[in-house]
C-alpha cells in the first residue's frame, strides 16, 4: 500500500529492538491425517475472517494450488479449538506470536500437527522463514519451519541516545523476566535481529555493541 509513496519523515525513523513476530501457524488435527498442504484438499478449513491471518492464510492457499479445492468453515477462529475437537473442521490457520494459545490449547486437548513448510513454499510466500523449536507444544517432536512477519520497536532520530540505549538496554535485560509471564517474549533473542531491516538507533547500537551482537551495514 505504500508503494510509490513517500515522505521525508520516513528518513527518520529508527529501529530500537525485535518483538515477537507474527508467526503463521497451519493447525490440522490428528484424526484429519493431513501430513502436507497437499492432504488439505477436500478438507474443511478455518481461516476466521480479516485478520492478517485469515488473509495470509488465503493467500498460501492459492500460491499452493489449493483456492476452491479447500471447504472453508464459516466459524469464528475464538472458536477454532472447539471446531476441531468437535470434528466440525479439520485445521484451523492462526497468526499470532508463538506459543499460541489456542494452538497450545489444541494440541493439549485434541492433538494436532502444525505444518512445516518447505524452503521454496517460504521462497513463494516473499516472507520471513521462521522456526518453532521442538516441544514448544504438546506432542511436537520436530521443530516447525514456517513463516512470519517479523514486528520491532520504532523510535525516530528525535529520541535522545541516551534514552534508545536505555530503553534498548531494559528490554533486553528483562526480557527473561517477561517471558516467565507470557511465554511468546521467549521467542525473541539475537537471531531476530537479522529481522530488522531498516536503520537502528545510535543509542541501541551502543548497547548492541557492548553486548557483542553483529549488525549489518543496513542496520548501521
Amino acid at each position: 500500500m505504500f508503494k510509490d509513496k513517500s515522505d521525508p519523515a520516513f528518513d527518520n525513523i529508527r529501529a530500537l529492538f525485535p518483538i515477537p513476530s507474527l508467526t503463521m501457524h497451519f493447525v490440522m488435527s490428528d484424526s484429519s491425517g493431513i501430513n502436507d498442504f497437499a492432504g488439505m484438499e477436500g478438507k474443511t478449513i478455518l481461516l476466521g475472517k480479516g485478520s492478517f491471518g485469515a488473509r495470509e492464510g488465503a493467500k498460501y492457499l492459492k500460491l499452493f494450488g489449493l483456492e476452491g479445492k479447500v471447504e472453508l468453515a464459516e466459524v469464528e477462529l475464538s472458536n477454532a479449538v472447539a471446531a476441531l475437537k468437535n470434528g466440525q473442521i479439520d485445521g484451523f490457520v492462526t497468526a499470532g506470536s508463538y506459543p499460541a494459545p489456542n494452538v497450545i490449547e489444541a494440541a493439549a486437548t485434541t492433538g494436532v500437527k502444525v505444518m512445516s513448510l518447505n524452503d521454496e513454499q517460504i521462497a513463494q510466500t516473499k516472507r520471513t522463514k521462521l522456526v518453532i523449536p521442538e516441544g514448544t507444544y504438546a506432542g511436537q517432536d520436530a521443530d516447525i519451519t514456517t513463516t512470519a512477519l517479523p514486528v520491532a520497536a520504532f523510535t525516530t532520530t528525535a529520541m535522545s541516545d541516551d534514552v534508545a540505549y536505555e530503553l534498548t538496554k531494559t528490554f533486553w535485560e528483562q526480557r527473561v523476566k517477561m517471558g516467565e509471564a507470557a511465554p511468546w517474549w521467549n521467542g525473541v533473542n539475537e537471531g531476530l535481529m537479522s529481522s530488522i531491516t531498516g536503520k537502528i538507533h545510535p543509542g541501541a547500537i551502543r548497547y548492541y555493541k557492548e553486548i557483542g551482537y553483529s549488525l549489518t551495514d543496513a542496520q548501521m
